[in-house]
């Protein structure tokens, strides 16, 4: 009986031996598993982090160009208020800085006499300093003629048949101004006619209807229409 046991001994060993390293095995292929799935996690988190931070550099690089038009901008005011600031003073020009555009908003009354779009030899000192801004930039230049809600005389309906006839006429006018007398690229230009759906304020008597009956000069550093 005793002598059958070490017959089976080294057997018994073997199978011991064989059970511990299949389940060495085992263990060591679930490590490896899950040093796979770890390292799998590592390289997507990576490629996530990546994403993230050129995703920051570009919002960075927005940012320094946001404010760098800001900063532009609130000195291209600074330079109008200057040179336009006799205008300013008697209020027939008004500067308006609003969401990245600069606004140049100058009365009919400097410009054309009532029911005209030819601009007033007097008008032009007023577009001559104005132009010393525009010309050597880059910025885009809107300019936008607005009416009040006084209709066109029948005197002038042949010509002007309505008041989106005459905004776009005066428009038109500055806009050749520039370009004829000071070379502005009309590439960088568009004339823009609101008859009198626009207005700044009520057309309830004449001090109101003078404000609304305008040219404005809309610059942007970008062409952001």
């Amino acid at each position: 009986m005793e002598s059958s046991f070490f017959k089976l001994l080294p057997v018994i060993i073997l199978t011991v031996l064989l059970g511990a390293c299949a389940n060495t095995q085992e263990q060591l292929d679930v490590s490896q598993q899950a040093l796979d799935n770890c390292q799998r996690d590592l390289l997507l988190e990576q490629q996530r982090v990546g994403k993230l931070q050129k995703h920051l550099e570009e919002c960075q690089l927005s940012a320094r160009e946001i404010i760098s038009d800001k900063d532009a901008a609130r000195l291209r005011e600074s330079e109008l208020r200057q040179v336009l600031r006799n205008e300013l003073a008697d209020k027939s020009v008004e500067l308006q800085y609003l969401k990245g555009r600069l606004t140049v908003r100058l009365l009919d009354k400097i410009l054309f006499n009532s029911g005209s779009a030819r601009i007033l030899p007097s008008a032009k000192e007023v577009l001559d300093k104005l132009v010393t801004a525009i010309k050597n930039t880059q910025d885009h230049i809107r300019i936008v003629g607005h009416t009040d809600d006084v209709g066109i005389s029948q005197a002038l309906q042949r010509k002007y048949p309505s008041n989106w006839e005459l905004s776009a006429a005066r428009a038109s006018s500055v806009v050749r101004y520039f370009q004829e007398g000071h070379g502005v690229d009309p590439l960088r230009m568009e004339a823009v006619g609101l008859s009198k759906y626009r207005p700044v304020t009520e057309n309830t008597d004449e001090a109101g209807r003078q404000r609304n009956r305008r040219v404005e000069v809309i610059r942007t550093a970008r062409d952001d229409k």
